[in-house]
């Protein structure tokens, strides 16, 4: 329905009308027509113009304020003064394919699809305008989707580069673990290799040392020669011995951890394997060695729980004074099979006990204390033990001798 505009309000409505792609073209007595059909609204903020889904039956220009076109939540695009929306209203009454919602208070003009029909069927230009601008909303979709297909293309070129880098990372990182487990393999294979020839090396060593120190103790028998080629010969035989030392300590900082191959054993066996092992050194110093052993079994490394019985008791052997005693005994104690190795030696004051387990002692041959961190140091023993989840610890009382435990959890007989 045509309204009656006085002279201010149709000037406002033309000039808003001249500013619009649709009708910018149009004569002007045309754009007055248009005038008089188009109805005034005014929405607060935040208020609702249509919703997706409503039939689409009216074209509208804001004349002032904003609008947001959306989809749920989603904003597709903003719109503000002189620009329009739902202009496909005007050929058809198909559902709006989105949501309008005002952000701020907004004026609008409505143009309703009746009236603009009947101006339509009295005006060709008055069509040509609504399809020109269609024309260029299509225009406009079409510019939109051959850039997102070019953004596409381009999305799924960086894929693959993506996917190919991805491949290249995973081969790469198979690669490196590949040669760290042979490193690791290798390092293993190092550190064995190492402890069994320090082993080895150092029981006849132990022999050798214990033969020396048998021949100074009776130096009254030799010639003043014989006493010195016996002294550069222990003196020889200690610098091989902090060597040994030296590389097993180097061998373990370099090892942080053990690889253990945990069995199920018989530690009396172990303890009676240790015994023979020594039985020439505990002959040449006269020691009395007595072992009393139960069958006792624990899940633990053999080679590992040989190198500590067999370095405790060669600490006992070496630093035991000759004629004197060492026990060894293996029984149950609280769910444990407890190792105890008791010499008659020097022992150790209460402060060096705190320290026996430290890490790289300073060395000296000028002590009988000080003469033990020539020995396996206790703090790789204290390792080893404490990587088989077992426990090591020491009383000693000056003067008095020493004795040194070791435990390690019993096994249940079903366990093989």
């Amino acid at each position: 329905m045509a309204l009656s505009l006085e002279p201010d309000q149709l000037a406002l409505r033309l000039r808003v009308l001249k500013q619009v792609d649709v009708f910018r073209d149009l004569p002007e007595e045309t754009l007055a027509e248009i005038c008089r059909v188009m109805v005034e609204e005014q929405k607060a903020k935040e208020e609702v113009v249509f919703r997706k889904g409503d039939e689409g039956n009216a074209m509208y220009i804001i004349v002032s304020g904003s609008v947001r076109v959306h989809v749920g939540d989603h904003v597709l695009t903003r719109l503000g003064t002189g620009k329009v929306f739902g202009e496909y209203a005007l050929l058809d009454s198909l559902e709006r394919s989105a949501s309008i919602t005002s952000e701020e208070v907004t004026h609008l003009y409505r143009l309703d699809r009746k009236e603009f029909s009947k101006l339509m069927k009295s005006s060709i230009r008055v069509m040509q305008g609504v399809i020109k601008l269609v024309l260029k909303r299509i225009r406009e979709m079409n510019e939109l989707e051959r850039k997102l297909a070019q953004s596409y293309l381009k999305i799924q070129k960086q894929n693959r580069e993506i996917e190919l880098q991805n491949k290249n990372i995973h081969h790469q990182k198979h690669e490196l673990e590949k040669k760290n487990e042979e490193l690791l393999r290798l390092n293993e294979e190092k550190s064995h290799l190492i402890d069994v020839l320090a082993h080895d090396l150092r029981n006849p060593l132990t022999s050798s040392l214990c033969l020396a120190d048998l021949l100074k103790s009776h130096a009254e028998n030799l010639s003043r020669d014989q006493v010195k080629s016996v002294e550069v010969i222990e003196n020889s035989l200690r610098r091989i011995n902090r060597i040994i030392n030296q590389i097993v300590d180097i061998n373990e900082i370099a090892t942080p951890n053990i690889a253990l191959k945990p069995q199920r054993i018989n530690l009396a066996v172990i303890l009676r394997d240790a015994v023979s092992l020594y039985a020439n050194a505990v002959a040449h110093k006269n020691i009395h060695l007595t072992l009393q052993a139960e069958d006792l079994y624990s899940i633990v490394d053999p080679n590992y729980a040989s190198l500590i019985i067999e370095n405790l008791l060669s600490n006992a052997i070496k630093f035991s004074p000759a004629g004197k005693n060492i026990n060894l005994k293996l029984y149950p104690s609280n769910g444990m099979a407890r190792i105890e190795i008791e010499d008659q030696g020097p022992g150790i004051s209460k402060q060096d006990i705190l320290k026996l387990f430290g890490k790289y002692q300073k060395q000296s041959e000028t002590t009988v204390r000080e003469e033990k961190q020539e020995a396996l140091g206790l703090s790789i023993v204290m390792k080893y033990v404490r990587a088989m989840n077992g426990n090591v610890w020491c009383t000693s009382e000056e003067g008095k001798g020493s004795t040194l435990f070791v435990e390690f959890a019993i096994a249940s007989s079903d366990v093989h």
